[in-house]
């Protein structure tokens, strides 16, 4: 019986996921480039096992199998074995690890205007804030105290 219980908590889990999923690309595709999925990063077999073994080395929090990714993980990959890409840091606001917004798809809650995948035009960081061209706020890092 909890075997079931936890299995039907799981779908229902998994189903709220993907409705707040949809719910965000719904909100941001206002503000993605036409082809951002094109933009996301194929890596050749060889590539994608060195990234697998690299997100299961460092911890990374990142689903490889995601079908809808919210970050481009495997662009920020190659980008950091270029050399090309900033590392990540701890947030001091939610003290948890943060990568680049360069990389974030317009299923991240806070999809911005320094993604490569945004439009002008898109969400901007005011301070701890992301907010739209028209002065709302749509993502808040730093809860109001």
């Amino acid at each position: 019986m909890a075997n079931s219980n936890q299995a039907m908590l799981d779908i229902i889990r998994k189903q709220q996921y993907e409705k707040m999923r949809q719910d965000l690309l719904k909100r941001n595709m206002a503000y993605a480039k036409p082809d951002w999925q094109k933009q996301m990063v194929t890596l050749s077999p060889e590539q994608e096992q060195a990234f697998q073994q690299w997100v299961k080395a460092n911890n990374v929090p990142f689903n490889p199998a995601d079908k809808h990714p919210d970050y481009d993980m495997r662009g920020y990959y190659l980008s950091l074995q270029k050399g090309g890409a900033p590392q990540a840091a701890v947030n001091p606001n939610t003290q948890s690890l943060h990568y680049p917004d360069t990389f974030k798809t317009p299923y991240h809650e806070s999809f911005s205007s320094e993604s490569q995948m945004a439009t002008k035009g898109a969400p901007s960081w005011q301070d701890d804030k992301l907010v739209t061209p028209d002065g709302k706020v749509v993502f808040q890092d730093k809860p109001e105290q």
